[in-house]
């Protein structure tokens, strides 16, 4: 560059990027396949995590080891392109607008850098030009810098990144494919070198249904982990405990009936006062349907009572679908709700995060 700054690169016998140097400091580059899994350099060490058998970013770990690394979790368009990055608290760490062809026109936050762009691609500062696996990418004019290595196959555009990148990607930078489809180059060019999966068991392929349920099924089980480790963190909280998407509806019934807690079986009862030694039956009795629900409407109450006060924090969540059923301890009545109730104490630590009727 005109300030002197320099920048070098090295790669592997399958054209994967091992590492960069800029002004002398070096970051390595991990692969699983074609896919960048992890980076690092003497200050930092970062690990990707992507959707099964794709190219869209799920979470970007940050940190060594598990008890310094920091999560934080991607949120996407339609096509697969980072829009925004969360932490586990819901806050944006960071956020931006894009161009039609992928260049940032504005960096909303930026807490921390992402430097994933479009499906595949890694954005390099020192350069501002975007390494997309085979071939570098321009987001500035929307080309590659050199002709595609698949010829023809890729289209008579050599140059050209997709035919129109409202709906298209190119992962690898050789040919394009709908975004929804986490795409794979099908044709290899004559004479190429061999792809760093050749002689590799022909994995499984899984149907976008089957690969949402996947998806679906990891997002619970790290949902019920987090609500687990929120609730030891505190005594005093029981929202998993008593209104866990792993209890069940009779379990709920029961409480309302005679008190006895959906988990452990205790029935509950009152510890002083005119009542006390009787049981402690609820006027409702309810659970949540899945463990993402009610970790969003905890989130979402935690980010009310930082935004307002403690009270604000305590008013119904209006969580726009059917997120629980229960009972009314008047007349055991049934019902679906689609509004969430949670109490946090003085400090926003939650204590119970219940569906209200």
């Amino acid at each position: 560059q005109p300030n002197g700054q320099t920048a070098s690169y090295r790669y592997d016998p399958f054209g994967r990027r091992i590492s960069k140097s800029v002004d002398g400091i070096t970051t390595e580059f991990f692969w699983q396949g074609d896919k960048l899994i992890a980076e690092h350099h003497a200050g930092r060490h970062r690990s990707y995590i992507y959707e099964p058998d794709s190219f869209r970013p799920l979470a970007l770990l940050e940190g060594y080891g598990p008890k310094q690394t920091k999560p934080y979790h991607y949120q996407l368009d339609h096509l697969g392109t980072p829009q925004e990055l969360t932490n586990p608290d819901g806050e944006i760490v960071w956020s931006a607008h894009y161009r039609a062809y992928g260049e940032i026109a504005r960096l909303d936050a930026g807490k921390i850098d992402n430097p994933l762009r479009f499906q595949g691609q890694y954005f390099d500062q020192e350069s501002g030009l975007h390494y997309n696996r085979h071939r570098y990418y321009n987001p500035d004019i929307g080309r590659y810098l050199t002709p595609d290595p698949v010829k023809l196959a890729g289209g008579i555009n050599a140059y050209q990144y997709v035919p129109n990148p409202t709906g298209w990607v190119d992962p690898l930078g050789l040919s394009s494919c709908p975004g929804g489809d986490g795409c794979k180059p099908s044709v290899i060019a004559q004479g190429s070198a061999p792809s760093v999966n050749d002689g590799e068991p022909t994995l499984p392929q899984l149907t976008r249904a089957e690969r949402e349920a996947k998806i679906n099924d990891l997002a619970e089980k790290n949902a019920y982990r987090r609500l687990g480790e929120i609730e030891q963190a505190h005594p005093k909280a029981h929202f998993l405990e008593k209104h866990g998407a792993q209890t069940t509806l009779d379990s709920q019934l029961e409480r309302v009936k005679t008190a006895k807690n959906p988990t452990t079986g205790e029935i509950e009862r009152y510890i002083d006062g005119k009542k006390k030694g009787e049981p402690k039956t609820p006027s409702a009795a309810t659970r949540y349907f899945s463990h993402r629900d009610q970790l969003n409407a905890i989130y979402r109450a935690q980010l009310i009572f930082r935004r307002t006060n403690l009270e604000m924090s305590r008013e119904p969540i209006n969580m726009g679908k059917v997120t629980g059923e229960g009972y009314k301890k008047e007349g055991l009545q049934y019902g679906r709700q689609t509004k969430a109730r949670v109490f946090l104490d003085k400090d926003g630590n939650p204590i119970t995060a219940f569906t209200e009727f």
